[in-house]
């Protein structure tokens, strides 16, 4: 994650946001009154948000971190998706 103050992120907007959309950075933004945010891509921000979501159902969440364990235990079964 790169780390700019408030008037170098305003003077290289555009630099910040191809950055952040062509190489998936991360950058935090700072004012001079500690005042702080994060600039992701849009991307980025809807994976996320489907991620919370897919997590916010208790039953979900057992399921999917069921999914991982059997992952990685290696006792899953492969199968072949029809058509």
């Amino acid at each position: 994650m790169q780390s700019v103050f408030y008037s170098e992120a305003r003077n290289n907007l555009r630099g910040i946001i191809n950055s952040v959309v062509d190489d998936c950075e991360e950058y935090l933004i700072t004012t001079k009154n500690k005042k702080q945010a994060i600039v992701i891509s849009y991307e980025e921000y809807n994976s996320l948000k489907e991620t919370l979501y897919l997590l916010s159902s208790k039953n979900n969440r057992d399921r999917l971190l069921e999914s991982v364990e059997e992952i990685e235990n290696g006792s899953f079964k492969e199968r072949e998706l029809l058509d």
